[in-house]
This record gives structure tokens, C-alpha cells and sequence, in this order.
């Protein structure tokens, strides 16, 4: 057992239950926040973000891992309210996405990593929220700014000792390239969740990231593409056939309310993308595909508290 960081105080992991390690409360896009405030209705999206939350607290869901990095709209104070008025356990990230953070294109590495560790070991600007997961992404492609801020990841992780969990592109096989320059950066694979794992038809890629010591992220389940909820089900049939049940673990990569989509489009145009669908779908599913009840515990509950548990710094 060990003590971890939420957004509403430190919780024991034997008391993180059902986890979803890769969901979102809001993304939203910095400049438009910043520009045109009068556009956001806070509590809109509050009332929004209670509803959601509660649906999938009242579906089992106890814990869930926001990785919303800096640069799509992080909002801890947000994150934190929300939280409080659902009762459901959030753990807040710290992180940098794809694009590139021009923030950063002229400033030395380790101000990146700073900030980092400063988000999990102070907290997150005046929020006294602190952050508990890394999340850093590379799509479609690795190039060099975004091979610097895996790198910052890397080094704020073995600072700190938290988790990281990334957002890749199967397609390109990028989750190879990140375990490559994790290893490189001497980080031990098995506290890493390389995301986005089912939008992948290559059980052999898959195959490869787990032999690699890291765990897949089987987490856009309810988006019907590129993939399948059967499709998907197939594949994490076939990684728990292979004895892996142990190195995956099930989210949707949904959120309360995202920017980047007029506001209810998703709930009318992909209905299924929801914090309940691995609950009441997935989990039929591959049941139905001769997954055991044991199997799906360890996926949604034992995984989550094992990556969790391996803390402190090295």
C-alpha cells in the first residue's frame, strides 16, 4: 500500500477501487480561455462535469486519472471542485502534449522538468492541488521538440517518482520510440501506461510494449473509430489469452466537456464515449469473449493500485 495524491487530499491505494486511467474533466483550448473568457459558462460546464461523474461513480467507477496536460486546458481548481461535489477520486497530471510548447522552444530542459516537479511536489499554481501522474504525448511522429519534453517527463518522473502515461499514434508504432528514449533516460518501463494501445491492429506491437516492461493503455474504448468496440474487445481478449492480464489497463479517453467539439455533439454523435461505457459494455464484452471475472479485476482495479503503488523516486 502506499499514499497518493488526489485532487481533494492524499488517499491509501487500497482505496482507489475501479480505476479509469485515462479520462479527462475538461480540455479546453489555452488562447480561447484566455482571449475570450466570456465564452466559457463555468458553471455549465460544472453542472456538466457533476453529471457526468456521478453517472460513472453510480457505475462502480471510484477512481479516476485525469490527463488533461498544461498546454489542452488543465484546470485543478476545476478538477478539485468537481471532485468534492461527487465524491469521485481524481488524480491530477502535470504534462505537455504533442505540439509544440512554444513556451518552452527557447528555454533549457530543465525548466521543463521544473514545473513538473513543482506541480507534484508543491502543487499546482495557488490550487494546493498536486499532481500525482505525468502525461506526455507523441503523434504522428517523434521529432526533436517533442523527444525534449519526453525526455523533461522522463526526468521528472524519476525526480518525483510518479507515473507517466502517454498518447500515441499506433499507427506510427510511437510507443516504441517513447519506451526507447524512457529507457534511455533510465526509467524503469514497468511505471509507464503507453496510451492508446486499441487504436492498434498489431498484436505484435502490443506484444512488443509489454515484453518491454510497460503496461498498454487500452483506454479509447466507445470511440468507434479506428477501431471497433469488438475489435477492441477482440484485442484485449487476445492480450489476456497471451497471460497479459496483468500489463493492461481499460479507459475511454472521454471527457466532461472538450472545446474542440460544439457542446453536445459527442453525447449526440458518439453517445457510447462516456465514463460508463467499460462498465456496462466492455466488460460484457469480453466476458463474452471468455475473459474471466478475475482478469477483469485485475485490469481495472489491481493494475491501476500496482502502477500507482511503485512510488518514489530512483
Amino acid at each position: 500500500m502506499a499514499t497518493i495524491q488526489t485532487a481533494t487530499g492524499p488517499i491509501d491505494t487500497a482505496d482507489m477501487g475501479f480505476t479509469l486511467m485515462h479520462e479527462h474533466v475538461l480540455v479546453q483550448w489555452p488562447p480561447i480561455l484566455q482571449q475570450y473568457p466570456e465564452k466559457t459558462d463555468r458553471n455549465h460546464l460544472m453542472e456538466r462535469a457533476i453529471q457526468k461523474l456521478t453517472a460513472a461513480r453510480e457505475a462502480g467507477v471510484q477512481t479516476m486519472v485525469d490527463l488533461t496536460p498544461i498546454d489542452l486546458g488543465r484546470d485543478a481548481a476545476f478538477i478539485k471542485e468537481a471532485a468534492e461535489k461527487t465524491g469521485m477520486q481524481i488524480i491530477a497530471p502535470t504534462g505537455l502534449y504533442y505540439s509544440t510548447p512554444f513556451y518552452f522552444v527557447g528555454r533549457r530542459d530543465h525548466e521543463m522538468t521544473d514545473l513538473m516537479v513543482r506541480d507534484i511536489t508543491e502543487g499546482i499554481s495557488t490550487t494546493g492541488v498536486r499532481a500525482n501522474v505525468i502525461k506526455c504525448a507523441t503523434e504522428p511522429e517523434m521529432h526533436p521538440m517533442n523527444e525534449r519534453v519526453l525526455r523533461a517527463s522522463a526526468r521528472a518522473h524519476r525526480e518525483t517518482g510518479v507515473p507517466i502515461c502517454t498518447h500515441t499514434f499506433p499507427e506510427n508504432r510511437t510507443g516504441l520510440d517513447q519506451q526507447r528514449v524512457f529507457k534511455e533516460e533510465g526509467v524503469n518501463l514497468s511505471r509507464t501506461v503507453i496510451g492508446h494501445s486499441d487504436d492498434s491492429d498489431d498484436i505484435d506491437y502490443l506484444d512488443e510494449i509489454i515484453q518491454n516492461g510497460s503496461y498498454c493503455g487500452m483506454d479509447r474504448l466507445g470511440l468507434p473509430r479506428p477501431r471497433s468496440d469488438e475489435e477492441r474487445a477482440d484485442m484485449i481478449a487476445a492480450l489476456v489469452d497471451r497471460g497479459y492480464a496483468n500489463r493492461i489497463t481499460l479507459s475511454h479517453d472521454a471527457a466532461c466537456y472538450m472545446d474542440m467539439l460544439t457542446d453536445g455533439l459527442a453525447d449526440e454523435r458518439i453517445p457510447q464515449w462516456n465514463f460508463t461505457h467499460i462498465a456496462k459494455t466492455i466488460i460484457p464484452l469480453l466476458k463474452e469473449r471468455g475473459v474471466s471475472d478475475e482478469a477483469v479485476h485485475q485490469m481495472t482495479v489491481q493494475n491501476p493500485r500496482d502502477i500507482f503503488e511503485r512510488a518514489g523516486a530512483y
